[in-house]
């Protein structure tokens, strides 16, 4: 077996469920005084039961009165076997129905029945009995249970129904119940000598003396000192067995009844669940929307509301999807079984499965959303985890947040995030963003979408700025996204990128012939000024009116066929050389230079010289000492001028 079995009774009131676990193991599980009194079970009682092949189980034994159908439920969670007890003189009863459906909703799907105080009835009545319970069995999950006759007062048929249990025991579905360490807790009592005890099954996992514990909701952090198992000191105690745990420093009346011990990874704290849900047959009424529940999960209860998804109502005897709304939050897991009553009067309605725990708010009737639940309910590790990489879109998904959002073990995901980009579903980008290989060429198709509609709406610029674009995509694009793709485009030679600027298709721009005559009427007139470069102003009053004309010289100047000497000094490229030139010849004949030799060795003025004496400068061409220039260190230097400039 992969864990221990738990095994639950279930039936109506005074049919006899404590007296049939006593003779089976001796133990009088009613432990209160007020239920020794009054002759009923009222809390949770717990035995240990070793089946002839010598398998060691628990035995959880609940109350059957209907007014305790909460403590029944706080047991009822960890049951792998049903122990079906019906009183040979009643038969099936209320609870007995309520109870069969209960465990059933919570997954316990085979068990033995039965049939108690043959004693008091005669044997006609008893196969009368038996023939009843049989058709009543015929349509739940024990219709292949085998029925036992017993006496707990004669002993009669105890045999028999401990080999009808160790045959189920031995059949009996022992997987995992979960990913995550979880006890939840269904008592809390002091024992001298060793503090606040918890108890409850263990649902998964396994516990070691000195482990760190976390009590939620509470938000507790302590330490396990001591572990008992069947009242036997342990030091390590495994998934589907009775724990007693001593805890480290927590008050008594720290936790309570519906609180969890959780240790290890934790799965998510939830108050916003989406789960595939049936509505008994027996249910008062249908599941409608917005409807005010009491959800059970473990030895926890709490109120919300639940909204049915893909029907307007979900009626007896049907199932559908369903969002679970809560007041308070619980440490829910993909795949838990719940159960949920009516607000008031308290009646069983239902359960399920829960199939996705990320917080994420579904729509009603979307077909997107519906198909997401789908494939959370019926898809594997890897189809969920890309599931949810797709739904992420051009935003992608932070990986360390997706385990998180599954609900899943971080291994898990890690591994199955392995498989995906193994075979190219999704891509990592920088600091662990994955998206999806369709949202990746989606977003690929819009940014090339949005340089092109820019570059034809802006003919005359080299190209958009980077950061526009990430501003105009933020929404919808990770920023990621933008970088990876704009790295890819550059290195296929399908972008361009000039400083913060990007350009698709050719570098230059090839401009309309009404431009280029423009460009040729500028280049005519600097030429025509010598190094007695013009003001954009003097230049544009100097060819005259133009739409284009500061677009124009802002392009040449992108290009590098025009520089720009601040602060509004316009110079063809290769003039800036010529005056290079003139530099060397000027320190050819004296180690320092003044404005005025300058302007003289240019034919310029003063307004002219002192911002070209600041851009030599700048180049490191240049000088100063005092009112005066000497040669700068890369006067002589073969390369042009510095992109600063």
């Amino acid at each position: 077996m992969t864990r221990a079995c738990i095994i639950g009774t279930a039936g109506h009131i005074d049919h006899g469920k404590t007296l049939l676990i006593k003779m089976l193991t001796g133990v009088d599980t009613d432990r209160l005084k007020e239920e020794k009194e009054r002759g009923i079970s009222i809390e949770l009682g717990f035995a240990s039961l070793t089946t002839p092949s010598g398998v060691r189980c628990g035995v959880v034994d609940v109350p059957g009165h209907e007014r305790f159908i909460r403590n029944m439920l706080a047991g009822a969670g960890g049951i792998d076997l049903i122990l079906l007890v019906i009183a040979a003189d009643e038969g099936v009863m209320p609870q007995t129905r309520e109870h069969l459906d209960i465990v059933d909703l919570l997954g316990a799907r085979d068990g033995v029945v039965a049939v108690t105080k043959i004693d008091m009835v005669e044997p006609d009545w008893r196969d009368l009995v038996i023939e009843d319970i049989r058709s009543y069995l015929a349509q739940t999950c024990l219709s292949e249970a085998p029925i036992v006759p017993v006496s707990s007062v004669t002993g009669e048929g105890r045999e028999e129904l401990l080999a009808a249990i160790d045959a189920a025991v031995a059949r009996a579905d022992l997987s995992p119940r979960g990913k995550f360490t979880r006890l939840p807790i269904d008592r809390v009592f002091t024992l001298q000598g060793f503090g606040t005890v918890v108890t409850g099954t263990l649902w998964a996992g396994e516990l070691r003396e000195g482990d760190r514990i976390r009590i939620e909701p509470k938000g507790i952090d302590s330490r396990i000192k001591s572990l008992e198992v069947h009242g036997e000191r342990v030091e390590r105690a495994i998934a589907g067995q009775r724990v007693a745990v001593s805890i480290h420093g927590v008050e008594r009346e720290a936790s309570e009844r519906g609180d969890w011990l959780i240790a290890g990874s934790a799965p998510p704290m939830a108050d916003l669940l989406q789960a595939r849900m049936r509505c008994v047959q027996n249910s008062p009424y249908a599941i409608k929307n917005r409807l005010r529940v009491r959800f059970h999960l473990g030895a926890s209860e709490v109120i919300g509301r639940a909204v049915p998804l893909d029907a307007e109502e979900i009626p007896p005897g049907s199932e559908g999807f369903v969002e679970i709304r809560l007041e308070a939050s619980v440490p829910a897991e993909r795949g838990d079984r719940f159960v949920l009553r009516s607000f008031s009067p308290m009646r069983t309605l239902g359960g399920g499965v829960i199939v996705d725990v990320s917080g994420h708010h579904r729509r009603r009737f979307r077909d997107g959303d519906l198909a997401a639940l789908r494939l959370a309910a019926e898809g594997s590790i890897e189809e969920r985890v890309l599931g949810a990489i797709v739904q992420a879109g051009m935003r992608g998904f932070a990986e360390s947040e997706l385990a998180g959002r599954l609900g899943q073990p971080a291994a898990e995901v890690a591994a199955a995030v392995g498989s995906i980009l193994d075979q190219g579903g999704a891509r990592r980008l920088g600091r662990g963003i994955l998206v999806a290989r369709e949202s990746m060429d989606a977003a690929g198709m819009e940014m090339a979408a949005l340089l092109e509609e820019h570059q034809k709406r802006n003919p005359l610029q080299w190209g958009i700025l980077k950061s526009e674009v990430k501003s105009r995509l933020e929404k919808r694009v990770h920023p990621e996204v933008v970088e990876s793709w704009i790295q890819e485009r550059q290195a296929a030679g399908e972008l361009h990128v000039r400083g913060d600027r990007l350009r698709l298709g050719e570098a230059r721009i090839v401009l309309p012939p009404a431009l280029q005559q423009l460009r040729e009427r500028v280049r005519a007139d600097l030429d025509a000024r010598g190094f007695a470069a013009p003001s954009f102003k003097e230049l544009a009053d100097a060819i005259g009116p133009q739409r284009d004309l500061e677009e124009l010289l802002n392009l040449l100047i992108a290009e590098g066929e025009l520089t720009r000497i601040p602060p509004d000094l316009i110079y063809p490229s290769p003039r800036i050389e010529e005056m290079r030139s003139k530099l060397r010849e000027i320190f050819a004949r004296g180690s320092e230079m003044s404005v005025a030799v300058l302007k003289d060795a240019l034919a310029i003025s003063r307004k002219q010289a002192v911002p070209l004496l600041e851009y030599f400068d700048r180049q490191r061409w240049t000088e100063r000492r005092g009112d005066l220039r000497v040669a700068g260190p890369r006067l002589s230097d073969s390369a042009g001028p510095s992109p600063a400039a």
